[in-house]
Order: C-alpha cells, then sequence, then structure tokens
C-alpha cells in the first residue's frame, strides 16, 4: 500500500481549532471597512469566435472548413489589479489562446504583470504585444473591425500579432492631453549572445477629437535563431508560389497611420515597411533573398445602424520584385452587446510567380485566391 502522511493531531483537535480559527477571521473580516475590499479586483473574461469558411485554389481544389478565430483570435483570460497606495496600482493579465473547433490551446496571448500610475504610466513583464500593436495596429482593418483573416500579406509587419514578444520590459505612458507614447525591450535570454534574438519597439500616437495619428518601429536581431528570445521564425513568400519559415538576421519594420470619423463613418490610411536581412530557411538552412514588403492601406468602417456595421479596404504590397492587391469587405450584425454575427469576402491577386495567400490560409496554387467566411463571436 502507499505510504500516507501521519496524523499530528486527532481529528476532534484539529476540529475544534478549525473552528476557533474560523470564527476569529470571520470576526476579522466583518470588522474590516468596506473600502479594503475595493483596493483588489480580479476579472475573468474572453471571446469565442468560430465559422465556416469556402476558399478556392487550395492545392488546385475548393476548401470548405470549420473556422477559429477568422476575425477574432478565441481566448480566455483573468487581469485584476491591486490599490498600492498613493495613486499607484499593481497590474495582471494573464491570456490563453485557443481553437473553437479542435479545442487546441494556442499560447499566442499575453501574459504579465507590472504596476503603474495614472501620471507616470506604468511598466510591465513578461509576454506582450509589442508598440506596432500600440500605436500602429488600430489604423489597419486587420487591427480594427476586420480582424485575422484582413492582415497584409503573410502579416509581414505584425499589425495582426501574429508574434509576441516574450520576455519583455514595457513601458506606457499616461495621457498627456492627447499625446501618448511608449517602448518595449525584449531580452535574447542567451548567455554570451546577448542580442542574438532580442527586440525593441518604440511608438506613439496623438489623439484630437475626431483625429487621430500614430507611428511604430520594431527592431530584431536574429528572429527565430533561438526558441527562449523574444521572437519565433517568420512566415514569408518565396519563389515559385511558395512560402516558408524564415530566420532573419536583423529586421527592421516601420508603421505609420492615421485616422478621421466624420460623422458615422471612420477613414484611415495607413504605411508599414518590414525589412528583413540575412534570411535563412528554418528547415533547411539555406540562404535565402533578403526581402523588403511595403504595404500601402486604405480603409473604411461605416456604422450603418446601431446593429450593423460595415468595413472595407483596399491593400497593395511590393516587394522582392513582387506584388500583392489585396481587397475585403466585411458586414457584422450585433445580436445584444456581446453576441455578433458577421458575413466577409476577401479577395488576393499576386504578380506572375508569387503565391497568393489570404492570412490564415493555406497558399494558392496560383495568382489569386477568394475567400468567403461566415462566423458567429461571442464575448464574456
Amino acid at each position: 500500500m502507499p505510504n500516507r502522511p501521519k496524523a499530528s493531531r486527532t481529528a476532534s483537535s484539529i476540529s475544534g481549532a478549525g473552528r476557533v480559527y474560523s470564527m476569529a477571521v470571520c470576526a476579522t473580516l466583518i470588522a474590516s471597512p468596506a473600502a479594503v475590499w475595493a483596493q483588489s479586483s480580479v476579472q475573468l473574461y474572453g471571446e469565442l469566435d468560430t465559422g465556416v469558411a469556402y476558399t478556392n485554389n487550395v492545392g488546385g481544389n475548393s476548401q470548405y472548413r470549420l473556422t477559429s478565430g477568422t476575425v477574432d483570435g478565441s481566448y480566455w483570460g483573468l487581469q485584476g489589479s491591486e490599490d498600492l497606495g498613493g495613486g499607484a496600482r499593481a497590474i495582471f493579465r494573464l491570456e490563453r489562446g485557443l481553437s473553437v473547433a479542435t479545442g487546441e490551446g494556442l499560447n499566442d496571448h499575453p501574459a504579465y504583470v507590472g504596476i503603474g500610475t495614472d501620471t507616470l504610466g506604468t511598466l510591465t513583464f513578461g509576454r506582450q504585444y509589442d508598440s506596432i500593436h500600440d500605436y500602429f495596429q488600430t489604423f489597419t482593418l486587420t487591427g480594427n473591425t476586420g480582424g485575422t483573416a484582413f492582415a497584409h500579406v503573410l502579416d509581414n509587419d505584425n499589425a495582426n500579432n501574429s508574434f509576441l514578444a516574450s520576455n519583455s520590459v514595457k513601458y506606457t505612458s499616461a495621457n498627456y492631453g492627447g499625446f501618448s507614447f511608449g517602448g518595449l525591450y525584449a531580452f535574447s535570454n542567451q548567455a554570451g549572445a546577448f542580442s542574438d534574438n532580442r527586440a525593441y519597439s518604440v511608438g506613439a500616437n496623438y489623439s484630437a477629437g475626431s483625429f487621430n495619428a500614430g507611428a511604430a518601429y520594431l527592431h530584431n536581431n536574429g528572429r527565430g535563431n533561438t526558441t527562449s528570445g523574444a521572437y519565433d521564425s517568420l512566415t514569408l513568400p518565396g519563389p515559385g508560389n511558395t512560402v516558408f519559415n524564415a530566420n532573419v538576421q536583423q529586421q527592421n519594420t516601420f508603421g505609420v497611420g492615421m485616422s478621421y470619423e466624420i460623422g458615422e463613418f471612420t477613414l484611415s490610411g495607413a504605411f508599414s515597411r518590414a525589412i528583413n536581412s540575412g534570411v535563412t530557411d528554418a528547415d533547411t538552412g539555406e540562404l535565402m533573398p533578403s526581402l523588403a514588403l511595403n504595404n500601402y492601406e486604405i480603409n473604411g468602417i461605416y456604422k450603418l445602424t446601431p446593429a450593423i456595421q460595415i468595413s472595407g479596404m483596399y491593400v497593395y504590397t511590393n516587394g522582392g520584385g513582387a506584388h500583392w492587391h489585396e481587397g475585403a469587405l466585411q458586414v457584422d450584425y450585433l445580436l445584444s452587446k456581446r453576441t455578433d454575427v458577421y458575413l466577409e469576402s476577401i479577395y488576393q491577386r499576386a504578380s506572375s510567380g508569387a503565391p497568393a495567400v489570404i492570412n490564415t490560409n493555406d497558399p494558392s496554387s496560383g495568382r489569386n485566391q477568394l475567400m468567403l467566411s461566415t462566423g458567429i463571436r461571442h464575448r464574456f
């Protein structure tokens, strides 16, 4: 039989002591002022997004599939804060992504802890979004209502948060008359190789009435070289209608965008440039050509009624001797404050010899790819 721990006291003595302790705790809590209870808070939250999609030109065939996260990645999370006094507070956030279709857990969401004030900003530590997310993403439709499938080619500028920065320290300022800024540094965690797969980013935003503008910069050394640094390998377009997982010795990404609200309509424009040099195939080690990709986007969001919203975009991407045209349209209908249904269409056309690949899909067998999708989202 297995060994079991020996009880040091009899059941009756434990029970008696427990009753005394419980009464003391209850008395203490009852006597505590109500303000103490308001100093800490923890919230459970999340979102589930699933639907059905049709995509053409996948290996020369049509594809029908159940989707998870066509607009937003499904996830659940915990976040909370504790009042430390003097205007300071401790904060934390823990999220975990998942596939509604398969139940598979996905490690593509933030986890951090930190401290902040309303006047000085916040300082956090963990796995976090970089400045592209914080100060540029919202001007693209993939970072706004369009979501995952509306990303630029292979999400080359990370506007769709395909990668979060691990091992990172991040500062986010308070809002000073409409102006805010921040930065992030992600450690390589490598002994004797301080810069191998490390990253840093900075960004700023300005908002005044109906006008909003932002800019961000992201730098990474040795992206994908290690499994314990800032980022994993990057997916890039290759020759002959192919894509490959790449390690990049140096990556620089710039993004700038602005938006303007006119009644129920918001018009936005965004430009980003992702420069990848020292590119090697992560699987074969083969040296590949360096690749710089430019993304030019214009998009609009119109609130037709309180329950119906229409969004559309056009994106032109070029680089590496190839180019891509991408157009998309989405209609979203609110069933309640927490539940909505959507219908969307995305079409992409690449230049000869380049892969057409709508984000979340397998590459097209030709220059064109069309995706039609419908789904439901629920937030809690």
